[in-house]
């Protein structure tokens, strides 16, 4: 179960960091936006590389309890706002992806953090 966690928080912590990566490089076009958005999105973006700092703490350190909940929980609603936002436009195979990738294995990192915690193994 340990070892499920720590996998998955590196996954999530790459997918940050590369999405981070991404979203602070880019060029900046105007024909596509304008400067403010430009700028929210590179914020943004800046917040996911950080964020990609605490899942890989919280993958050497899997007792930070605290912090391990709220990542979590942040992608758990992440996925449920995609979900919903779903009656906006049509589901895409890339986005199921998305969607299943922040709700399925969040939940069972959930319960067997939860289960460690209870048994003392962490």
């Amino acid at each position: 179960m340990l070892l499920f966690i720590r996998i998955f928080l590196i996954i999530y912590g790459l997918i940050s960091a590369a999405t981070g990566y991404m979203g602070t490089t880019a060029k900046f076009n105007p024909a596509i936006t304008d400067p403010m958005t430009d700028n929210n999105h590179r914020y943004v973006a800046a917040i996911w590389m950080a964020t990609s700092l605490a899942f890989f703490y919280v993958a050497w350190n899997p007792s930070e309890t605290a912090l391990f909940r709220f990542l979590m929980i942040a992608l758990i609603i992440g996925g449920l706002v995609r979900a919903a936002a779903l009656v906006n436009y049509p589901a895409t195979p890339f986005l199921i992806f998305l969607i299943a990738i922040e709700l399925i294995p969040t939940t069972l990192m959930l319960w067997f953090h939860t289960k460690l915690l209870n048994a003392g193994s962490l």
